[in-house]
């Protein structure tokens, strides 16, 4: 049953492979983290630890990066709720000798399918950096796009939300 549930979620996230573990948003936050983290080690860029983080990712993205070592920095939000791309590549051209990654929860917190997502990711990439999606929020992406389509590195899915009930009841994940 868990093998089959892992190719299905593969299809769905894009992704070549998927883990049933660990069990919670917060604990694959940090386990996703701590593999980006790995990953550069494993080819040589251990000294990039800069973690970039709008403020409309989901709260407990900041402290699962402290606690993979990395050092946080905040990305501002635009009036509609948006990642403001102007702030966003300053900081990534201020930090890209040591950007390790970019967490962010698509659809924000705030309900905003960032339209430049995919441009947003690519950025994050040129400059070295991986890409790591909080899927808090993934059941309002299901049959609509996908954390790999978009460009995501590194994505944890609660699927207690995905397949039932999102945050608050209510929300992008159930179009209102």
């Amino acid at each position: 049953m868990i093998e089959d549930l892992n190719k299905d979620l593969s299809a769905i996230t894009g992704f070549a492979a998927v883990s049933a573990q660990p069990n919670s948003g917060a604990t694959g936050e940090y386990a996703g983290l701590l593999a980006i983290r790995d990953y550069l080690d494993s080819i040589g860029e251990s000294h990039r630890t800069v973690c970039l983080i709008p403020k409309s990712a989901h709260g407990t993205n900041p402290a699962s990066a402290v606690m993979a070592g990395m050092k946080v920095v905040v990305v501002e939000n635009d009036e509609n709720g948006n990642i403001d791309f102007d702030d966003l590549t300053a900081k990534i051209a201020k930090h890209k000798d040591n950007l390790a990654a970019f967490m962010v929860t698509y659809p924000s917190t705030f309900g905003v399918f960032e339209e430049r997502i995919v441009e947003i990711c690519g950025a994050i990439h040129e400059a070295g950096g991986q890409v790591y999606m909080d899927g808090a929020n993934m059941n309002a992406q299901v049959g609509l796009t996908s954390p790999g389509l978009i460009g995501a590195d590194v994505c944890h899915l609660n699927l207690h939300k995905t397949f039932c009930i999102p945050h608050g009841g209510g929300g992008p994940g159930v179009g209102s």
